[in-house]
């Protein structure tokens, strides 16, 4: 029997690469560059770049609190 296939979904915005509360220091600046080699091999992993979204959707997964926080962070 055949074990199935695990995918990963890597999720990226241009903001993670910059200094923010998201990451410490600059350590995502070489991204997303850094993973064209395994993306271009391998096709369990996928990258998905993430779009501004609207309040209502961020609500869903988060508290009402976290958007002013974010708000304030010059990304």
């Amino acid at each position: 029997m055949n074990e199935p296939t695990v995918r990963v979904g890597i999720f990226y915005h241009e903001s993670f690469s910059r200094r923010s509360y998201l990451t410490i220091g600059r350590r995502l600046a070489d991204f997303p560059a850094a993973l064209d080699e395994l993306l271009e091999e391998d096709d369990r992993f996928r990258l998905y770049r993430c779009p501004e979204v609207s309040d209502d959707l961020i609500l869903k997964v988060h508290t009402a609190e976290l958007i002013p926080e974010v708000e304030a962070d010059p990304l």
